[in-house]
């Protein structure tokens, strides 16, 4: 079972997100932080991490790239791997030198986002 924590700050992406994650096997949503720095407020204080991190790029308060580069500081967070998403996917080789794994361009069809999850999960 893969525990999915997403890092997004607009309700109706959240809610098209765990939409697809409920109709892909073996997966569970480990849960939802609104923007970096709640993200990084829950992993540092649960007792848990989650196997795979989705995360926005923009955001309020911290965006995704700041969150990333903590992240990927800390002994406890950097091994897990960070799925970078965004509406238009402007600046994917920063994000990798960054640590992160991969990148999705947020579909807006429900289909392409399970494949997309499928195929990165």
């Amino acid at each position: 079972m893969k525990n999915i924590f997403l890092v997004e700050d607009d309700a109706d992406d959240q809610y098209f997100f765990i939409e697809a994650l409920n109709n892909i096997k073996n997966t569970s949503l480990f849960g939802i932080a609104n923007n970096g720095k709640d993200a990084l407020a829950k992993l540092m204080h649960s007792d848990l991490i989650p196997d795979i991190i989705f995360m926005d790029v923009n955001m309020p308060l911290m965006n995704g790239i700041e969150c990333l580069r903590i992240i990927k500081r800390f002994p406890r967070t950097k091994h897990i791997p960070v799925i970078m998403l965004s509406t238009a996917v402007e600046q994917p080789q920063l994000w990798q030198e960054l640590g992160a794994k991969g990148y999705i361009k947020k579909p807006s069809d429900l289909t392409l986002l399970q494949t997309e999850l499928n195929r990165v999960i």
